[in-house]
């Protein structure tokens, strides 16, 4: 009785290198993925006498995120004159905003310094919708 030779498996160290490669491709798309340096979700800000412009973000949606990079410029900006906040979906305060204003992830809602409302912008297109919101705050 002849038994046919074991296929020799892909040798550990191959399998090691392979498993390296891909653990270190995803966490760098991951990190891509990220905003640039975090916006605060403290809600607490609003009607600190600053305007303040509020970002519903939710991770399950990519509507936040496209919204993040669109603000990004205004940020930069304005970030000394207003308060850039995010309301996590993730969080109760967040979904608690959300609610009460009737919005979902990727709605931009902006404040005067004393908390009055000023204007909501759901799924804007482009940063100089939000700038004309903001503009009205400023």
């Amino acid at each position: 009785m002849t038994t046919a030779a074991p296929k020799a498996p892909l040798a550990t160290w191959k399998k090691w290198l392979i498993y390296t490669f891909v653990l270190g491709a995803s966490a760098i798309l991951i990190w891509t993925q990220l905003p640039q340096s975090p916006y605060p979700t403290d809600l607490n800000r609003i009607g600190a006498g600053q305007p303040a412009v509020v970002l519903i973000y939710d991770v399950n949606s990519s509507g936040g995120m496209t919204v993040m990079k669109l603000l990004e410029p205004l940020r930069e900006k304005y970030g000394d004159q207003v308060q850039f906040l995010v309301a996590s979906m993730g969080l109760p305060d967040g979904r608690d905003f959300a609610r009460h204003y009737k919005i979902s992830s990727g709605a931009v809602v902006f404040f005067l310094g004393d908390a009055t409302h000023s204007s909501t912008v759901r799924a804007p297109e482009s940063t100089e919708d939000l700038r004309e919101a903001l503009k009205k705050v400023l």
